[in-house]
């Protein structure tokens, strides 16, 4: 991501990022100032990512309204899609306007225990066709090394090829491998969107989850995925701890949220938010979180 401010002789802020390997969005955003405030008053930042206490002089109540022009623009294409919205600022109220022009689908996939197996050998196929095979096979492997390759047969029965005469039916294998296999599909199938999974421990072995976090969070990021994942298990708290303080991972710290919802007296509902480094301090404790 690319941050760009000038606040001298024009006030404004530039972000542009790249969302898909084809895509570049930018937003610009331009203060609107009251008479009180003389936009020359404003310092110059370029090409850095400001503290926004530090770039000006003023306060920032002299700001009426933020006018927000974005743009999308995908490779290949001459013409950027553009869209403009406004944020008007009065006091502690603000009121918004948005672009009536603005529709964007977004890819959802939501896992439960209802619909972990739904399109299962439909996913499987996909994979193999777009030669992704070797996402599933990995940590499949690693779990049980005796995999050597995964194929369809009829009616959509799922063999693995365990070194013996006959392949062998998925179902054989059992139910943790079998969850396992169909969420790691599931999100190699999946692109450009977010996948909620509901309860990620369920039917898993706690010694396998580690192996599992990492494959999820790899084929996650090749796939271009957000990941919403709801958890009981400590283990499953720990297991994800764990694959962030690997060095391949580290990256993934500052990308990571995790949220405790608990219920108070009176029906409220409260969440608490941790980043990596209270998740840290909160395992190291022994704090609960779940």
């Amino acid at each position: 991501m690319k941050l760009t401010s000038y606040f001298l002789t024009d006030p404004k802020i530039k972000i542009e990022a790249g969302v898909t390997p084809n895509q570049i969005r930018t937003l610009i955003i331009h203060p609107q100032f009251s008479s009180e405030l003389p936009e020359k008053e404003y310092t110059m930042v370029k090409e850095s990512l400001p503290d926004v206490s530090s770039t000006s002089q003023n306060s920032t109540d002299n700001i009426e309204k933020l006018i927000l022009n974005a743009s999308i623009r995908t490779q290949g294409k001459s013409k950027s899609q553009k869209f403009q919205s406004e944020i008007s600022i009065e006091g502690t109220k603000n009121d918004v306007k948005m672009p009536q022009n603005y529709k964007e689908s977004l890819k959802g996939l939501f896992i439960t225990k209802d619909t972990i197996y739904s399109d299962l050998s439909k996913n499987i196929e996909n994979v193999l066709v777009n030669k992704r095979k070797s996402m599933l096979l990995e940590p499949l492997q690693i779990i049980e090394p005796q995999i050597r390759d995964i194929s369809l047969g009829t009616k959509g029965m799922i063999y693995l090829d365990l070194g013996y005469p006959r392949l062998m039916p998925l179902n054989l294998l059992g139910e943790g491998f079998r969850r396992m296999l169909s969420i790691l599909t599931k999100v190699s199938d999946t692109r450009n969107g977010i996948i909620l999974l509901d309860e990620i421990e369920n039917g898993l072995h706690y010694s396998s989850m580690k192996v599992f976090i990492k494959y999820l969070i790899k084929i996650a990021e090749l796939q271009h995925i957000q990941l919403f994942i709801t958890t009981h298990s400590k283990e499953t708290l720990n297991a994800i701890y764990e694959v962030l303080t690997i060095p391949e991972f580290s990256k993934f710290k500052t990308n990571i949220k995790s949220f405790t919802i608990r219920k108070h007296r009176e029906d409220k509902i409260i969440s608490y938010p941790y980043d990596f480094e209270k998740l840290d301090y909160a395992i190291e404790q022994d704090i609960e979180m779940r």
